[in-house]
């Protein structure tokens, strides 16, 4: 019916008046705003008027060259200084300048966004918005192409897939009430990574790269089309030896291979288009970190135990997307999914009987613990079946499918121009358990069976069926923008458990609102101003644990003229109730894992500020400076115990585990002609492992760092060569330590590459 009525409004529109036209589309990168020596510098120009439909347009005060354009979900160019709502984009300009094969790289300079590192290539990304938890970045919706990424959005929220960096050509970041279009996490924020489209004439594209450490990447893209049909191929594999030194030797890199297939077909006002995917990984990595003292003396040994951890994945994808579009005020897109995910981890997981991996790796081995220490080190063997060490399969299946259909409307009524946005999903994911262990001796360094085999320990199905919709009016009149926005959740979660039988069922049914208001001065200066409500739901199986609820505000402001632009927007959250999840990321092991916990009320609040400044340098050079920090306080504010390692036993005015007080990113680039150089130095800022008041203790702190990168490219024509190097001082920071001991930073990684576009 509701499209029915939307066709009438359209048909109406047509017939009775001028054609409404949409609100200028243009795009900046914010936070990580690219130099480009063709950027037009505009002059003191007063407010803008579209010459078709006569409406008053808010001024902008910079103008923006074609290669910094990015599609915000969907097909549109949008302008994100006039998104209601905090939101920064990274363009495939500066993707490329940073030839990052880590998604931490690539977010560490967004203001408002936490990364905790784990592996130290970001295999495994922990990345968290305006404070909520960034464990295997389950508090943030992640979507490829505006489709939802992740192995089991709902029913396992832990991201143990992210699409490779390399491929992509936009990043596009929504926190506040520009998020609440997007679901079913809306606590912290959501990001949507963009792929290539597919060409409308002959493209290929080929980059080769080698590092240190046994690094290489291959990735290659060719590509034909027309204006009715296209097709593009495109594949990637990296790979690395590690830069962990295994004792008694062996590998502890990894190696990557994505490829993707995409056609397009079109016919007047309807567009098709096929998208499928394969992926897979092979990487020796493991939770076993090191003792503090080992730490100090080695920081890049990994101890004998973790010799048998090994993780593979593959990963399919289908989505099928149909575009209607009647002129320029209409597009409805409608994408039908399929994402099927399996894993296997063979990891070092807990003694049979005896101290917690975490507790006696962050507290000084004394007494029976150096004993236990020493068996993790391969430097004493196993004397007892208690001190026999649990190595656990951990066998997953995922399955992620649906429908989604998003329909866009732009009206133009008097001195209104409006936007309306309804995008409706119907959703079903599940994951599949089948988890074993099996006991091994330390034998003269050497891991030995114990001769019984392995035991089954969870055998369990959990999934999710879900209807999600929301709908937005993005209202403009003169310098004024408004844009309330509601959502509607309706998921049902069930976990049945296979060994003893048991299951859970629950019903939510969750209303979320927001709105968000912009309003731009001639000069260039924007003041927003937004309140959203936010959401994360439990998974499956929690029938104790109450969902995540926070009502998050944001007050600022952003200017840009004449090669500036700054922006500073200060955020708001007031917890109802936090909630954490005992993983085995976050140092859960046997019967509390995959258990979530309520925290009761917290708050978080902040500031974020971005700036950057471009202009010419004399000689011929072309030189920018951009600048991002974040602020975060986050507190519990009430009195709780809990069995979440990250938490234990929490007093009101206690800080929130890993969200750093101070972070931020400092980039300068120098450009002349065809060669380009930058330097980069990022402050993660202290932070603490266990939640806690005061000072906390060297057990569980992590120091603040400053992490050195650089970048430089010259291009030949249609060739370009580039070097990057990341931790240029090679510094070994301890990063974490969680799971299960302290974690070293990577060291010095570089590498030389080649790129050549055939066009």
């Amino acid at each position: 019916m509701w499209l029915t009525m939307l066709v009438l409004m359209i048909s109406a529109q047509d017939a009775g008046g001028p054609e409404a036209q949409p609100l200028p589309e243009l795009e900046l990168d914010a936070g990580q705003a690219p130099f480009s020596p063709s950027e037009v510098e505009p002059g003191d120009a007063g407010p803008e008027v579209d010459p078709d439909a006569g409406v008053l347009l808010p001024p902008i005060a910079e103008a923006v060259d074609a290669g910094r354009e990015t599609t915000v979900i969907g097909k549109r160019m949008v302008d994100v200084r006039r998104v209601a709502g905090s939101a920064q984009v990274i363009g495939k300009e500066e993707l490329e300048r940073q030839e990052a094969n880590d998604f931490h790289r690539v977010m560490q300079g967004v203001p408002g966004v936490y990364v905790r590192e784990e592996d130290g290539f970001g295999l495994r990304p922990n990345i968290g918005i305006r404070g909520a938890s960034a464990d295997r970045s389950s508090k943030v919706t992640l979507m490829e192409d505006g489709v939802l990424s992740g192995p089991a959005p709902y029913s396992a929220a832990a991201a143990y897939y992210t699409p490779l960096m390399t491929r992509m050509v936009g990043v596009e970041i929504f926190k506040g009430p520009a998020s609440i279009r997007f679901g079913p996490q809306t606590i912290g924020g959501a990001i949507n990574l963009r792929t290539r489209e597919v060409p409308r004439n002959f493209e290929s594209d080929l980059d080769l790269s080698l590092g240190n450490y046994g690094s290489a990447k291959g990735h290659g893209v060719i590509g034909y089309g027309t204006d009715r049909w296209g097709v593009l191929l495109e594949g990637v594999h990296l790979q690395s030896d590690g830069f962990k030194k295994l004792d008694g030797g062996g590998d502890t890199g990894f190696d990557k291979n994505e490829l993707m297939l995409k056609a397009r077909y079109a016919a007047g006002q309807h567009e098709l288009q096929l998208k499928l995917g394969f992926a897979n990984e092979r990487s020796n990595e493991s939770y076993l970190g090191l003792s503090n003292e080992d730490f100090a003396k080695t920081p890049q040994r990994r101890y004998a135990a973790s010799a048998n951890d090994l993780m593979t994945w593959w990963r399919t994808q289908a989505e099928l997307t149909h575009t209607l579009s009647m002129g320029s005020n209409f597009e409805l897109v409608t994408t039908a999914y399929r994402h099927d995910f399996a894993r296997v981890w063979n990891r070092l997981d807990h003694f049979r009987q005896g101290p917690g991996l975490y507790e006696l790796l962050a507290y000084p081995t004394v007494g029976t613990g150096a004993v236990y220490r020493g068996i993790l080190a391969g430097e004493v063997d196993t004397s007892s079946r208690e001190e026999q060490l649990m190595v656990v399969g951990n066998g997953r299946t995922f399955v992620s499918q649906g429908v989604q259909t998003l329909a866009r409307l732009t009206l133009l009524t008097g001195p209104l121009s409006q936007e309306l946005e309804l995008g409706v999903r119907f959703h079903h994911d599940e994951i599949r358990r089948r988890h074993t262990q099996s006991g091994f001796d330390m034998l003269r360094g050497t891991l030995v069976p114990n001769g019984e085999g392995e035991d089954l320990i969870v055998d369990n199905v959990a999934f999710t069926r879900s209807f999600s919709a929301h709908f937005s009016d993005t209202v403009t009149w003169g310098h004024f923008l408004l844009s309330p926005g509601a959502r509607l959740e309706v998921f049902d979660a069930t976990l049945f458990d296979r060994q003893d039988g048991s299951s859970g069922n629950a019903l939510n049914v969750v209303p979320l609102l927001g709105v968000g208001a912009v309003y731009s001065f001639d000069f260039g200066l924007s003041v927003l101003a937004g309140v959203n409500q936010g959401f994360s739901p439990p998974t499956p199986g929690q029938l104790d644990a109450k969902p995540e609820r926070a009502l998050n505000s944001e007050l600022g402001f952003r200017y840009g003229r004449r090669g500036i632009r700054f922006e500073a927007i200060g955020f708001w959250s007031e917890y109802d109730n936090i909630t954490g999840e005992c993983t085995g990321s976050s140092g859960c092991v046997n019967d509390a894992m995959n258990t979530q916990f309520n925290g009761g009320a917290a708050r978080l609040l902040g500031v974020e500020a971005l700036g950057s400044v471009k202009g010419k340098l004399g000689w011929g050079i072309s030189a920018s400076a951009e600048v991002a920090y974040t602020f975060t306080s986050a507190h519990f504010l009430s009195d709780f115990q809990s069995d979440n390692p990250s938490w234990g036993n929490v007093v009101a005015g206690a800080e929130l585990p890993y969200v750093p007080a101070h972070q931020g990113q400092l980039r300068l680039r120098a450009a002349k002609g065809p060669v380009e150089l930058g330097v980069g130095a990022a402050y993660y800022g202290q932070t603490r492992e266990l939640a806690g008041v005061g000072e906390p203790g060297a057990a569980v702190m992590v120091p603040g760092r400053v992490l050195l990168d650089a970048t430089a490219s010259v291009e030949f024509g249609a060739a370009r060569f580039y070097v990057t190097a990341t931790n240029l001082t090679n510094q070994s920071a301890l990063v974490a330590r969680r799971p299960f001991g302290a974690r070293p930073q990577a060291p010095l990684l570089f590498q030389a590459g080649f790129k050549y576009s055939f066009r």
